[in-house]
């Protein structure tokens, strides 16, 4: 329990300290360049704040851990079956999610419009946060909690920082999803290229609703809108129950690594080996 509450503590520096780069780097470039088109200024700002926020968790990781941990990259992270399986989980999340939209106050109207908005979610955003809440932040929470834990509370930061409440649901929901094909690929590639689809989708629907259209009004069928949505409750279930059987057996698999290493030391410990 002392190294979960160690994790929820180092996950709520991480978002105090998100935070603040944001803050402070939307006040310096706000201030610098107050005639930039608004794109623009867009882009550099969540280039510069991504930029400082991966400098502040590569750091808060080596002052707690004293070593940096490698980011999973193998070749696995390309495999088009998984990426197939991705995609649709991804969509089929966003068609369940939906109705929130009635409860939750949203709105989409929070970026400038322009190649530059563009290119900043579509690309830059994936790459980023998954560098960051994906490749660091999980393997600082990973550290002193179970694999599952671990994903849930970097998840938890990923929906936070999202401040809009339909889309913190969305971030949190995906962002375990996107924890789980990392691990289970060794690859950061297909959670960044995930991410880049689900922004993309994202971003499709928020230029739609600036026309006063929405995903109801592609599919006008009452009838077929809810059979869409039964689909996709089916594959939400379905992937919930592969994502969690997996960080069980990461679980396990991790307990068994460190009772391997326990008792490699302890062949290697000399009992008569005075201790300084």
């Amino acid at each position: 329990m002392k190294r979960f509450f160690k994790s929820v503590g180092l996950a709520l520096m991480y978002t105090f300290v998100f935070a603040v780069c944001m803050m402070s780097v939307g006040a310096v470039v706000t201030i610098a360049l107050p005639n930039m088109p608004a794109d623009m200024s867009f882009m550099l700002l969540y280039f510069c704040s991504m930029i400082a926020a991966y400098g502040a968790v590569l750091l808060i990781e080596r002052v707690a851990f004293k070593r940096v941990l490698p980011v999973l990259n193998s070749r696995r992270g390309f495999n088009p079956i998984s990426l197939l399986c991705g995609v649709v989980l991804l969509l089929a999340i966003s068609v369940v999610i939906l109705p929130l939209e009635g409860v939750l106050s949203s709105d989409s109207r929070t970026f400038p419009e322009g190649i530059c908005t563009m290119i900043t979610v579509v690309v830059l955003a994936p790459i980023f946060e998954e560098m960051i809440f994906r490749a660091r932040l999980y393997n600082i929470l990973s550290r002193n909690t179970s694999p599952l834990v671990s994903a849930s509370l970097s998840a938890i930061v990923f929906g936070v920082v999202h401040m809009e409440p339909i889309v913190v649901v969305e971030a949190l929901v995906v962002g375990v999803v996107l924890s789980y094909y990392y691990l289970s690929k060794r690859s950061i590639f297909l959670p960044v290229i995930l991410h880049m689809f689900n922004n993309a989708v994202g971003y499709i629907l928020i230029v739609m609703s600036y026309r006063g259209e929405s995903f109801r009004s592609i599919i006008s069928s009452e009838k077929l809108q809810l059979w869409v949505y039964l689909a996709s409750a089916a594959v939400v279930v379905i992937g919930a129950v592969v994502v969690i059987r997996f960080f069980v057996k990461e679980k396990r698999r991790m307990r068994g690594v460190e009772c391997q290493d326990m008792e490699t030391i302890a062949e290697h410990h000399d009992p008569n080996q005075l201790v300084e």
